[in-house]
């Protein structure tokens, strides 16, 4: 008699901010808003508000610059959903950073 196992569940991702600060460049393109991480990278060339903006948020905490412009508005709240890739870790003070 063979046992079944019920299918493992994938732990959701997590990242810290310097694993953010790596992908900084329009080819991988990551940023942090409120506590998620978000992966822009193909996201670039559909910003309505052209690609700078997008590009200057790229391995950084855009959390100031999307509230600042988009704060309570569904459209870019929604939008911004989609290219979500995980939290933003955090760590007690004195904790080792991976």
């Amino acid at each position: 008699m063979v046992a079944y196992a019920p299918a493992a569940v994938a732990a959701p991702k997590s990242y810290t901010a310097a694993q953010v600060a790596k992908h900084s460049t329009a080819a991988s393109c990551w940023s942090i808003v409120g506590k998620s991480v978000y992966d822009l990278t193909k996201f670039i060339p559909l910003h309505p508000g052209g690609q700078a903006m997008i590009k200057s948020l790229c391995g950084k905490n855009g959390t100031a610059a999307f509230t600042g412009k988009h704060s309570g508005q569904a459209t870019p709240a929604t939008t911004l959903a989609k290219y979500r890739i995980g939290a933003l870790k955090k760590y007690r003070i004195g904790a080792l950073k991976a």
